[in-house]
C-alpha cells in the first residue's frame, strides 16, 4: 500500500467552511487534521490514494482561478496550497519500491507573512461529519544546566490546559512556540488515531443495532417464501404492499394491496415460494430500502454444479417494522 501524505493550506480564513464540506462530501475513512492560524487553516491527512478528484471538487468551487505548479512574478496571493508527498522508501502491493515517488506542490493563488502567525492551540480533527477538539498546551521552560529558555509541551492533549497542571513532555525544549506548536500537533496522532478507532468500532455497533431487525425482518420473509408459508409471508407485510417484477430495469408486473398479493402468491404465476432462496452477503442498506441479492437452483437442472445457479435481486422497503415494498429484478 502507498501511503500520500495530503496538506492544504487554506489562506483565507472564511474559505475554511466551504474546503471542510468538500472534504466530507469525499466521505475519507482516516481523521482529518485541521490546524488553525491567525491568517490560515491547516488541513492535513494521509490516504492510501492520491485523492485527485479533491482538487477538481475544490477547483470548481473557485470560478476564475486555477491550481499551478510554478509561482509567475507578481503574483500577489496563494489562495489555497495543496501538497502530497509519498516517501522514497513506499512499496507498491507486491513490495516493490515505487519508482520517483510523489512529492508536489499547487497553488490556487499567494500571500506571504514577514513574521512567524499567530496559532490557536485548538486543532480541529473531522471523523467523517463528526468533530472532535484536541489541545497542544505549551508552556515556559528553561534547561537548569545551561539557563537556556524556550518552550516544552504538555502530556495533555484532550483539554484546554491553562493551568499547566499536567506532566510535562520530557523530550526537548523548543526555540520558539511555533516549533513546540509543530511538533505538538506530530505528537497528537497516536492519540487521534486510538480515538479514531473507537469512533469507528462504536458507529459499527451503531450500525448493526441499527440493521438487526431489518435484517431479522426479511430473513424470516425470505424463509417463508422458501418454505412456502403463506401466514408467516403476510404476517411481515403493510395491509398496503406494493409487489413489483422488473426486468432489465422494467416492470413487467405488479400488484397493490395485501389481498392482490395473497392472490398472486396463490396463483401459477408467483415467483417467491419454493425457490430456496439463498441471501447472498452484501446487503445495501439506505433505509427504509434494503437490497438484497438471492441465489437458488431452478427446479430443472442439475443442483450440483454452481454453474447452474441463478442470481437476482430484491429491494425490501421498510416502513415501521413492516415490509411496505418489494421490487423483485429477476
Amino acid at each position: 500500500m502507498i501511503e500520500t501524505e495530503i496538506s492544504i493550506t487554506v489562506n483565507r480564513k472564511p474559505d475554511i467552511n466551504l474546503i471542510e464540506q468538500k472534504i466530507i462530501e469525499n466521505k475519507f475513512q482516516f481523521p482529518i487534521y485541521i490546524r488553525e492560524y491567525e491568517f490560515s487553516y491547516q488541513i492535513n491527512f494521509t490516504s492510501d490514494y492520491e485523492e485527485w478528484e479533491l482538487d477538481t471538487a475544490i477547483l470548481n468551487s473557485f470560478p476564475g482561478y486555477e491550481f499551478t505548479k510554478n509561482l509567475e512574478k507578481g503574483r500577489k496571493e496563494i489562495r489555497i496550497q495543496i501538497m502530497r508527498y509519498q516517501s522514497e522508501l513506499s512499496t507498491d502491493g507486491w513490495g516493490r519500491q515505487i519508482e520517483n515517488p510523489l512529492n508536489e506542490t499547487k497553488y490556487l493563488v499567494k500571500t506571504s507573512a514577514s513574521k512567524p502567525e499567530k496559532f490557536s492551540p485548538k486543532i480541529k480533527v473531522l471523523f467523517e461529519d463528526k468533530e472532535e477538539y484536541y489541545f497542544i498546551n505549551i508552556v515556559d521552560g528553561i534547561n537548569k544546566t545551561t539557563d537556556e529558555k524556550g518552550f516544552l509541551l504538555l502530556d495533555d492533549f484532550k483539554t484546554k490546559n491553562e493551568d499547566g497542571n499536567a506532566e510535562i513532555l520530557k523530550d526537548k525544549l523548543y526555540k520558539s512556540p511555533q516549533e513546540a506548536f509543530q511538533w505538538g500537533f506530530y505528537k497528537i496522532s497516536d492519540v487521534v488515531e486510538n480515538d479514531f478507532n473507537i469512533y469507528l468500532e462504536n458507529k459499527k455497533k451503531e450500525i448493526r443495532a441499527i440493521q438487526k431487525l431489518p435484517r431479522k425482518i426479511i430473513r424470516d420473509f425470505i424463509n417463508a417464501c422458501n418454505s412456502s408459508d403463506e401466514s408467516n409471508i403476510l404476517k411481515h407485510l403493510d395491509e398496503q404492499i406494493i409487489f413489483e417484477k422488473r426486468k432489465n430495469w422494467k416492470t413487467i408486473f405488479e400488484v397493490e394491496g395485501i389481498s392482490k398479493f395473497k392472490e398472486y402468491l396463490s396463483s401459477s404465476e408467483q415467483e417467491l415460494c419454493g425457490k430456496d432462496f439463498k441471501i447472498r452477503s452484501s446487503w445495501n442498506f439506505n433505509l427504509p430500502n434494503v437490497t438484497i441479492g438471492v441465489k437458488y437452483f431452478p427446479s430443472s437442472v442439475d443442483k450440483g454444479s454452481k454453474f447452474n445457479l441463478k442470481y437476482e435481486q430484491m429491494t425490501i422497503i421498510l416502513d415501521n417494522n413492516k415490509i411496505v415494498g418489494i421490487i423483485y429484478e429477476i
